[in-house]
């Protein structure tokens, strides 16, 4: 189900794979055309315009302007940008466990990319109600700042950084 074709829920499983994980996480940065991204990721161009269709479809992505082709001739390019929005409107129940399962991959791929680690963390613990809404909070803010100050790939004094949050409630099981 597409948000824009039935409802107001984005589909989870959309992003239940781990090129389309990277895709939304590149164009959380700069609108980027199938054959930016397909530069970037290293993918063929016909594999980018698939999935950035898919994704804008799903409603992960927006369309934010067509740029003239180089020499005048031909179609435009589409240029494609994640929607902060979506990440309000997903549907959590459908799709969770693939959505899972593609973070894992990708987040093996990062791992072995990564030159040097900031911060990692691990804990199953209990905690007061309130200081678990505050430690949600700041992971908000974390969160909305870094997408809100992303920016295209290779520019100015920028590094590549990868950050992942995933905060559980878990069942009581004893």
């Amino acid at each position: 189900m597409s948000w824009e074709n039935g409802g107001d829920l984005v589909p989870l499983r959309a992003l239940a794979n781990p090129l389309r994980i990277r895709i939304v996480s590149l164009l959380t940065g700069a609108s980027m055309s199938a054959t930016e991204v397909a530069e970037e990721l290293g993918i063929a161009h016909a594999s980018a315009s698939y999935h950035l269709r898919q994704l804008a479809e799903a409603g992960f992505l927006e369309q934010v302007d067509e740029q003239p082709p180089r020499g005048g001739r031909g179609r435009p390019r589409r240029r494609y940008r994640y929607d902060p929005s979506s990440g309000a409107r997903l549907d959590r129940a459908e799709g969770r466990q693939l959505l899972h399962e593609a973070l894992s991959v990708d987040l093996s791929r990062r791992l072995a990319q990564a030159r040097a680690t900031r911060m990692s963390m691990d804990a199953e613990i209990w905690l007061d109600r309130s200081v678990w809404e505050e430690v949600a909070g700041l992971i908000d803010q974390a969160v909305a700042l870094v997408h809100d100050k992303a920016g295209p790939p290779r520019s100015g004094d920028r590094i590549k950084v990868s950050m992942t949050a995933l905060l559980l409630e878990l069942d009581d099981a004893r």
